[in-house]
C-alpha cells in the first residue's frame, strides 16, 4: 500500500522516548507505469541507545573471544564502531513520518521488532523530474531525525546493481575467520580500480544500487567507505543479522530475505530500464545472476563476475551453470581495468 504526498502541519503520531533515534537507509523512486506518480521505496531502522541487553553483552564477549581481541582492541573505535549497530535496542510498532521540502509524509506500517521500517510513497510526478539525480528525505518526529537520499530512477536508462564484499571491498568470505576480522576489526580495504570504474560508468548515465549480505548494522561504515573511497553515491541494500546463541556457536548468521528477491524486485518495478549486475565467485553471484538473467533476458544486459582464485567460476562450475540457466550475458574478469569499457560498450549496442 501507498501514501499519497500531502500538505500537512506536521504533528507528530507517537510520544517518543527521548533517546529514540533513527536512520534513513538510501534508496530510490521509480515513475509508475500506470499512474503520474513518482513511486519512492523508503526503508531505515528506529532504535535506542539504552544500555546494551545482559544477551548482547554476551554476544559481544563472544564475538571478542572469537576474534581473540586485546583489552585494548575491544575498546578501540573501529571495533565500537563496527558492533555499534548490534548492540542498539530496536523499537517495533511505531508509525514512521517523514518528511521532504516542508511536505509531511506518512507511512502506513509501523517498524518491525527488529526496528527496521520500509514502506511506499507516491509524490505526484510534476513534483520533480528525472534530470534530478536525487532529493533528500528525513524522519521527523520528537526524536533524533536522520536524512537520507532518494535516488530517481527515470523510465529509461541503466542501472548497475553491484554486490561489495569481495566486488569492491575485499572481505574474504570464503575463510570466515578473515570475513569476521575484516568485518569487525580492520580498515575496510578496496578492491583497487573498482572505483575508477564505477565513477566513468557514472559521467556515462549509470545509477547504481549497492546489493549485498552486509549487514544493515553497519550500514553506517559501509556508507562512510562508498564516500572515502571515491565510489559514486547509490541505494543501498543490506540483509538484517540477527545474533543468537547459534552465531556463538556455530558463527552463523540468520539471514532474512534474499539478495535475488531484492534484484528481482527492483527489476521488475522498472520495466524499461536495463540493469548490469557486478559481482564475484566467492558466494553464490553467478548463480544468483544467471537466474535473474534468464527470468529478465530484456533487461538484463550483462553479467560482470569477478573471478577469485579461492572460489573461481571453473570448468565444471561454469558447465553447471550453461546447463541449469542456459546461455546468460556472462563475462568473468580479474583486474578491473578489464570491466572499464563495459558500459559505453552496453550503450552502443542499443
Amino acid at each position: 500500500m501507498s501514501t499519497t504526498f500531502n500538505v500537512m502541519t506536521p504533528e507528530p503520531d507517537n510520544v517518543f522516548e527521548p533517546d529514540l533515534q533513527s536512520v534513513l537507509y538510501n534508496s530510490y523512486a521509480y515513475l509508475h507505469p500506470r499512474r503520474p506518480v513518482w513511486r519512492i521505496q523508503v526503508q531505515g531502522r528506529l532504535y535506542s541507545d539504552r544500555a546494551a541487553s545482559l544477551t548482547q553483552r554476551l554476544l559481544l564477549r563472544g564475538l571478542e573471544r572469537k576474534l581473540k581481541l586485546t583489552p585494548q582492541q575491544a575498546q578501540g573505535e573501529l571495533f565500537r564502531s563496527r558492533v555499534a549497530g548490534f548492540m542498539t535496542s530496536p523499537e517495533g510498532g511505531l508509525r514512521i513520518q517523514l518528511q521532504h521540502d516542508g511536505q509531511l509524509l506518512k507511512l502506513r506500517s509501523t517498524s518491525k521488532s527488529s526496528g527496521l521500517f520500509q514502506g511506499r510513497l507516491d509524490i505526484p510526478r510534476d513534483r520533480f523530474d528525472s534530470s534530478q539525480a536525487s532529493i533528500p528525505i528525513s524522519t521527523w518526529g520528537d526524536f533524533r531525525s536522520t536524512e537520507g537520499r532518494i535516488f530517481l530512477a527515470g523510465a529509461s536508462g541503466i542501472s548497475v546493481i553491484s554486490d561489495i564484499d569481495d566486488t569492491i571491498k575485499l572481505t574474504e568470505v570464503t575463510s570466515r575467520s578473515r570475513m569476521l576480522a575484516r568485518t569487525f576489526l580492520e580498515d575496510f580495504v578496496p578492491i583497487q580500480g573498482m572505483a575508477e570504474v564505477y565513477q566513468r560508468w557514472a559521467q556515462q548515465g549509470g545509477l547504481f544500487h549497492y546489493v549485498s549480505s552486509s549487514p544493515w548494522q553497519i550500514y553506517g561504515p559501509l556508507q562512510e567507505y562508498l564516500t572515502t573511497q571515491g565510489f559514486p553515491e547509490g541505494t543501498m541494500h543490506l540483509k538484517w543479522f540477527r545474533l543468537r546463541d547459534e552465531f556463538l556457536k556455530r558463527w552463523r548468521i540468520i539471514r532474512r530475505k534474499g539478495k535475488a528477491g531484492v534484484i528481482a524486485a527492483m527489476i521488475k518495478r522498472m520495466p524499461y530500464r536495463r540493469f548490469l549486475l557486478v559481482g564475484d565467485s566467492g558466494e553464490r553471484d553467478p548463480e544468483i545472476y544467471a537466474k535473474i538473467a534468464r527470468r529478465f533476458p530484456y533487461q538484463v544486459v550483462g553479467c560482470l563476475i569477478r573471478d577469485l582464485q579461492e572460489r573461481p567460476v571453473d570448468g565444471p562450475r561454469f558447465d553447471t551453470l550453461k546447463k541449469k540457466f542456459g546461455l546468460v550475458p556472462f563475462s568473468l574478469f580479474r583486474e578491473p581495468n578489464e570491466i572499464m569499457d563495459t558500459l559505453e560498450k552496453t550503450q552502443g549496442t542499443n
